[in-house]
């Protein structure tokens, strides 16, 4: 029972993370591609990551929702974070050529140490959430 509540909870926050993140982005695209081009990624990737990144985020919300892909979601979940987590521990360690701002919503305002710190919590709680899922699955 207590694995349950918890596996709906941490269900919930990573449903509620993916539609904070999506769909301010769907919302200003051009905005959202402006943010991007301000990041330490390659340019050839910005137009494609535009579109895919928000549709990804609302494809993790889809498949949380339905119990019967709930693990799935979670595991893309845990692999969205690690990758943002690299991302953002790139930044803090100046592995990049630029540093660009911390430009989205609440990040804006927390500079990239918290945000790293942000991600590496959320990153454990999607492990947490896959291990509980494998778990009740069986």
């Amino acid at each position: 029972m207590i694995l349950t509540i918890l596996t709906y909870s941490i269900t919930g926050i990573f449903i509620a993370l993916w539609s904070y993140a999506s769909f301010p982005k769907f919302r200003n695209l051009r905005y959202f591609r402006a943010i991007l081009r301000s990041q330490a990624i390659p340019k050839w990737i910005v137009s494609p990551l535009t579109i895919l990144l928000p549709l990804t985020e609302i494809g993790i919300i889809i498949l949380l929702i339905n119990s019967a892909t709930r693990l799935f979601g979670m595991y893309l979940s845990l692999t969205m974070m690690l990758i943002f987590t690299i991302y953002v521990a790139g930044i803090m360690y100046q592995a990049y050529d630029r540093y660009p701002c911390p430009c989205g919503g609440l990040f804006s305002h927390m500079g990239w140490r918290k945000h790293f710190k942000v991600n590496i919590a959320l990153t454990v709680l999607a492990l947490v959430g896959v291990i509980l899922l494998e778990r009740l699955s069986h």
